[in-house]
């Protein structure tokens, strides 16, 4: 009986790390349309342009790219 309980726990723990891990299957992807280095006072015109590319939103980076969020 305990080695059913252990096991069942292992199932549970399994089941839970699957469905986190196809939760968060969402990557980023760089813009298809902003151009040039995506400084911080460019942050809006970066979100605007994702979400014109059909994404969530966007953010720069710290290597001055902008990157769409949920492709």
């Amino acid at each position: 009986m305990a080695q059913m309980k252990g096991l069942f726990a292992v199932l549970a723990v399994v089941a839970i790390v699957l469905l986190a891990a196809d939760s968060s299957s969402a990557v980023d992807c760089l813009s298809g349309t902003f151009s040039g280095p995506c400084w911080a006072w460019d942050g809006e015109q970066c979100r605007r342009l994702c979400r014109e590319e059909g994404h969530v939103s966007g953010h720069c980076s710290a290597s001055l790219k902008c990157w769409c969020e949920n492709c």
